[in-house]
């Protein structure tokens, strides 16, 4: 039989013209893929990114410009909902609203705890007001802030009280204290976790002011834990003692 008469070259055109379709089938990505079992590993510091076809990166998983892993989940407008980050080389993580609000973070200033939201402790009083409304005090009055007779703070005695459960590092809080009625007292507070001072001050004016932030972090993590805040007089004297608590927040 004789030998068919071809192109000497042809194999290796068919040979070019396949590594040309495999090269094309390469650059034009992976379309669609289902894994049934396993799955897949990134190694050396090599990263997931998910782009729109507006080119606004919605996701993006692996190292940033100092090569600490990363995570920033974003929306279609490019800002961003939930994303784990370092700020002054401090990790944390955080949620945020359509503004660039910052929902829920934790702590990245030191290791633990919340940052956003701040948390408030509902506090109740102990005492109950004197009035020095005449001829019928009993009828009941307004009044711009707790106070209490000198005489019953002969010793520590306490005013205020809540509970906490404690997710944040650090506690302040909106008070009226000082003299309420008189001009030689010297009325001592002191806020209290657990029976423990964390916070004190003396007030001879009257004074509407935050006080704080002080430091909490040794109940962190800690449930029901007491909150008190209590009044003594450093110099006693005829008259009374404002103790008016507005707010109490636990707070970064």
């Amino acid at each position: 039989m004789g030998q068919l008469n071809q192109p000497s070259n042809l194999v290796d055109r068919v040979s070019k013209l396949e590594r040309a379709l495999e090269a094309f089938r390469k650059l034009s990505g992976l379309t669609s893929a289902i894994i049934r079992r396993g799955g897949i590993t990134l190694l050396d510091d090599s990263f997931l990114k998910m782009v729109d076809d507006q080119g606004t990166r919605i996701l993006y998983i692996g190292p940033n410009s100092e090569g600490k892993q990363v995570f920033a989940l974003r929306r279609e407008n490019g800002s961003l909902v939930l994303q784990s980050d370092y700020f002054a080389g401090e990790p944390f993580f955080a949620m945020r609203d359509q503004n660039d609000v910052i929902l829920f973070s934790d702590n990245a200033a030191g290791s633990g705890g919340m940052a956003r939201p701040w948390l408030p402790i509902p506090m109740y009083p102990k005492f109950v007001c004197e009035s020095d409304v005449s001829p019928n005090p009993e009828l009941g009055f307004t009044y711009g802030y707790m106070f209490i007779d000198n005489s019953r703070l002969a010793s520590e005695t306490t005013l205020w009280e809540g509970r906490a459960s404690v997710l944040h590092k650090f506690v302040e809080l909106r008070t009226t204290t000082g003299r309420a009625i008189g001009g030689a007292h010297v009325p001592r507070y002191r806020l209290k976790f657990n029976g423990t001072t964390v916070g004190e001050w003396t007030d001879t004016g009257l004074s509407n002011l935050v006080r704080g932030p002080y430091d909490i972090s040794q109940w962190l993590d800690q449930n029901d834990v007491s909150v008190q805040l209590t009044c003594s007089l450093d110099t006693g004297g005829a008259g009374s003692t404002a103790c008016q608590i507005t707010s109490v927040y636990m707070r970064q």
